[in-house]
């Protein structure tokens, strides 16, 4: 069994697998005492111990490590994460619209059997859900006083590309494909109704299972739900149209066997915060309070000139992980690092460079191959005409054969068939080519037909004639000595040149070999420079986007006394702790003996320099930091609880003994001890919380009555440019369609320009003259309070400690030693407890209390809203 020691010791242990190990054993500890109690289970007593272990057991689970990916569409998010996952294709990359618009939750499989290999969860929206959406894309269908309904267009074609009207008009003719662009249009049903169609009402509210032995059949079981039909070729028959059910999906659960996601790993592809259905949305930036850790997905074709880290997120996004503490979580994920271009890397990159040298190199090899090439080609030609004369040679020996085989013994003379050849005849004198052509017609025999005569016409069809002639069989035994003879020597030949063949052969391929692996090693050197390069930059611009974002925190704060050379920060710091990954998907899913119909990649002369294996690490780094922290608390639990045993059991078999007068003499210094005891600790817990509400209130609360007349006076202006007029930059203003679209949507809206916030923009003046002292307060403040009050805390049990001590009687008890060993123990415990509770309760509180503000502002601006998206009529 574990010693108490050991579990105190094992806490402060950093190494992962370590703190494992010790979370085992205090486990296995649990169940060993869980074990002995089973017979007095009904005990009073013992019955807290019982359910004190179970809750204790409870802890020691798998905890939920969730990063959650984001990117722009066409960024490879997919790709990325079905890399990480070692899986070809668990999450589709063809253009699904439901991978696209759904939150896609990944985790770990802990199924044993094997025809579910791959689990599949689709969650349906609610009926209030899908009701409330559908009052809003009917809204969008049709402004105040607008009349479309007579047009012959529809959907796109006929509102616009990517408009309000144009997505809402294509996502209610996929879910309901039997409706009428007339009754779409007219509105001849109402939002009730359409909830209650038996093929759409089967779903909403209800969660659809899938399960798979393998990932082909698991992809298409997913499909019926999550695939769009938008991609079909040709207009589909509206009676041949059937229900997609993409549109009125929540949330996609996937659950595979991976490495990565065994220890508690979860991977969220989140599409936006900013969703036009309200119940995804919401949904979405539950998982971003959620998240421990947040990848940002962009082409490293696009990352540094589009300033991805700087920008994708945006600077609300940034100002947010501002106020969660969060910068730290962030990591930025270059992908497609294989695209690259050589021919433009050549002309970009410094003279000095070793690639210039390697592509001199390629060329020299690429000069030898052509080199070879020509010199194998003569070679070529010459057995070519060898192959020839040697099959013309064995032809003539065999009719000599034949010939001299079936000649009588008194023959002196033997009829001897020729075979001449046409072209011969006509044309003495050839080209080389003609001469290659004929000797490859010579292999080209033809049967004399039995009917076969001289004339010029059977000639002409064909390529070779037969003649006769009269010899001596002296002549023709001569002539066969001769073609033995030829024979041998054309064998000879033919020996010689594959044998020179052969080595300019072997010469050519390993010239080859070495030109493919020289252009490996150019694009490797570009892909490595690219990435070594981006990856600074890419720092710098999320530094610098942090240095932005403090400085206009500070200026809103106290615009007369701004300092912009004040840097709130060490912003090399910041940019040095960024984590940046430069990935080629594709590649490492080839080299891992995947993708096997796609062709070879180049430029990755290892499976690590793909990257992908040290973004597996990063994210098991990640689960192994929650692990460890999760780890390190039940062990704090586990040691609290065993003291409090080994306490009581103590105690119990080795009470004190003293007579009756000094007995209550003890007991009464003993009351009065822990009353003093119970006074410290609330005073000191008191004394410690009225320090945080008095940083609270001096830093943020008060901060709030300035900051909030502030944001009302702005609020007008701010709402003004809304309904500006779109300027022809189209930097100013909005289209009315889009206008409307946001209003309808209580102030958000993802438009085609980017996603519109209107609520965010309210709150934007309070946020800004908070945030520093935000960060402050939740960063360092709060956090050293409670670590020195975790420390008070253990100096009064400390103190009590050492004024027992001084109790002659009490020191005399056979087990005021143990007991005292393990005071100290309960010292160590209360600093651990309330440092990991703590900082867990405070990093809790720290984003659900900023998250309270902006709801309050959409709910006082939902009936502006509604009041405005019924406006009509021309200005």
């Amino acid at each position: 069994m574990i010693k108490l020691d050991c579990l105190q010791a094992l806490k402060r242990e950093t190494s992962p697998a370590k703190l494992e190990a010790a979370l085992n054993a205090g486990v296995g500890l649990l169940a060993d005492i869980q074990k002995a109690f089973a017979d007095a289970s009904t005990v009073p007593e013992i019955a807290k111990w019982c359910k004190s272990i179970q809750d204790l057991q409870a802890q020691s689970g798998k905890q939920r490590t969730v990063v959650g990916v984001v990117g722009s569409t066409g960024a490879g998010k997919s790709s990325v994460i079905n890399a990480v996952l070692n899986q070809e294709s668990l999450v589709p990359t063809n253009g699904m619209r439901a991978c696209t618009a759904t939150i896609t939750e990944i985790q770990y499989n802990d199924a044993d059997d094997g025809q579910e290999s791959f689990r599949g969860e689709v969650h349906f929206v609610t009926e209030d859900e899908w009701m409330k959406e559908l009052h809003i894309l009917l809204d969008d269908l049709q402004a105040p006083g607008d009349n479309r309904s007579g047009d012959s267009s529809t959907g796109a074609e006929f509102f616009g590309s990517e408009s309000a009207p144009a997505v809402a008009y294509d996502k209610i003719r996929c879910v309901y494909p039997h409706l009428l662009r007339d009754d779409i249009l007219k509105r001849k049903f109402t939002p009730q109704g359409l909830a209650q169609d038996p093929s759409v009402a089967s779903v909403l509210g209800t969660v659809k299972e899938v399960r798979a032995r393998t990932i082909k059949e698991f992809n298409e079981k997913l499909q019926v739900y999550i695939d769009s039909k938008e991609k079909t070729k040709g207009r589909q028959k509206d009676s041949d149209r059937t229900t997609e059910f993409w549109p009125l999906i929540k949330v996609v659960r996937l659950f595979v066997k991976s490495k990565v996601l065994e220890p508690g790993l979860v991977l969220v592809d989140l599409p936006g915060i900013h969703d036009s259905n309200a119940a995804r949305s919401s949904i979405a930036s539950k998982y971003i309070e959620e998240c421990t850790g947040l990848w940002v997905i962009a082409p490293i074709t696009r990352a540094v000139d589009d300033k991805a880290a700087q920008t994708l997120l945006g600077s609300s996004f940034r100002r947010q992980l501002q106020f969660d503490g969060t910068y730290s979580a962030l990591t930025v994920v270059c992908s497609k690092s294989d695209d690259v271009s050589v021919t433009e890397f050549l002309r970009t990159m410094p003279e000095s460079h070793k690639i210039h040298s390697d592509f001199a190199t390629l060329q020299l090899l690429q000069g030898n191959e052509e080199q070879l090439k020509q010199e194998l080609l003569p070679i070529k030609n010459l057995l070519d005409q060898n192959k020839a004369s040697l099959k013309t040679c064995e032809d003539s020996m065999e009719i000599l054969e034949t010939a001299i085989e079936f000649a009588g013994d008194d023959d002196d003379q033997i009829l001897v068939k020729t075979r001449l050849s046409v072209a011969s005849k006509r044309k003495p004198k050839d080209t080389d080519f003609d001469a290659r052509k004929r000797s490859k017609q010579d292999q080209e025999w033809r049967e004399e037909s039995d009917f076969g005569n001289d004339s010029d016409d059977d000639l002409d069809d064909a390529e070779y004639a037969e003649d006769t002639e009269t010899i001596s069989m002296e002549a023709a035994e001569l002539r066969l000595k001769t073609l033995k003879a030829e024979k041998k020597a054309l064998k000879e030949q033919g020996s010689d040149l594959e044998r020179r063949a052969k080595g300019v052969r072997k010469q050519l391929r390993e010239t080859r070999h070495e030109c493919e692996h020289m252009k490996a090693l150019i694009k490797s050197a570009c892909i490595q420079f690219r990435n070594n390069y981006s990856r600074p930059v890419i720092q710098q611009q999320f530094a610098e986007g942090i240095r932005e974002l403090d400085q206009e925190n500070a200026a809103m704060q106290d615009e007369e006394n701004f300092d912009p050379s004040f840097e709130a920060r060490d912003y090399t710091e910041v940019a040095a702790r960024l984590p940046v990954f430069c990935v080629s998907s594709r590649a490492y899913l080839k080299m891992a003996g995947m993708l096997k119909k796609d062709e070879p990649t180049t430029g990755f002369l290892s499976i690590e320099e793909t990257q992908i294996p040290a973004l597996q690490d990063h994210a098991m780094k990640i689960v192994a930091e929650t692990r460890a922290a999760g780890c390190r608390k039940f062990l704090t639990e586990v040691s609290s609880f065993i003291v409090s045993l080994i306490v009581q059991i103590i105690i119990a078999e080795k009470p004190l003994k003293l007579a009756d007068d000094m007995k209550e003499k003890e007991l009464a210094f003993l009351k009065e001890a822990l009353a003093k005891l119970t006074k410290e600790l609330h005073s000191t817990v008191d004394k410690s919380f009225n320090g945080f509400e008095k940083a609270i209130k001096a830093q943020i609360i008060d901060k709030f009555e300035s900051s909030i007349r502030l944001a009302t006076t702005t609020a007008i202006e701010t709402a003004k440019t809304w309904g500006q007029f779109r300027d022809q930059d189209g930097k100013r203003g909005l289209v009315f369609l889009t206008y409307r679209a946001t209003c309808l949507r209580d102030g958000v809206f993802k438009a085609t320009r980017g996603p519109l916030d209107w609520n965010q923009e309210l709150c934007d003046p309070i946020e800004k003259r908070i945030a520093p002292n935000w960060e402050q307060i939740f960063s360092k403040t709060l956090p050293r309070g409670i670590k020195h009050l975790g420390k008070e805390l253990a100096k009064s049990l400390e103190d009590f400690e050492g004024r027992m001590h001084e109790r002659q009687q009490l020191r005399d008890s056979p087990s005021y030693d143990l007991v005292r060993s393990q005071m100290k123990t309960v010292g160590e415990n209360v600093k651990d407890t309330i440092s990991l509770r703590g900082r867990t309760s405070l990093k809790t509180g720290q984003k659900n209390a900023i998250r309270l503000l902006k709801p309050a502002v959409a709910d006082m601006m939902r009936g502006q809203y509604q009041a405005c998206s019924q406006e009509s009529g021309k200005c």
